[in-house]
């Protein structure tokens, strides 16, 4: 049986001392990514009467968009890359620091530009057009 070998501090890459501040990005991306997906709900219904006399009824639905969590992830992952090509500890702290700020900013803004376009958009736009992918639409006619 062979004891483990512990390699000495000069052979340890420099980003495996942050391992923990790392493990920390994780968590709180994985937080603002389930806040995201929490809090990305609306819905708004209504009803328009046409000339010819005939009700429209629609029920719109915003949900959360997937392209968040795809750029939550790519800024993980590219941040964690880079900081194991960096070659000081400085750089490897503010790769982290800026990849921690786009950790919180991607979703509260998507969040927020989502909810305020849903709700500040026109019913004619989803009724005779298309509605964004994130949005469902369903209408009814009688």
């Amino acid at each position: 049986m062979t004891s483990p070998t512990v390699l000495p501090a000069a052979t340890v890459p420099l980003v495996g001392h942050f391992v923990p501040e790392i493990l920390s990005l994780a968590r709180r991306g994985l937080l603002w990514a389930a806040l995201y997906g929490a809090f990305t709900h609306a819905s708004r219904g209504g009803c328009t009467t046409t000339a010819e006399a005939a009700t429209t009824c629609y029920n719109a639905t915003l949900h959360p968009s997937s392209v968040v969590w795809l750029a939550m992830s790519i800024v993980f992952v590219v941040s964690v890359g880079r900081a194991a090509k960096a070659t000081t500890a400085a750089a490897i702290t503010r790769i982290l620091s800026r990849a921690a700020a786009a950790m919180w900013v991607i979703p509260l803004l998507a969040a927020v530009l989502g909810i305020a376009t849903f709700l500040t958009a026109a019913p004619d736009a989803w009724l005779h057009g298309t509605p964004p992918p994130h949005i469902s639409v369903e209408i009814t006619t009688g």
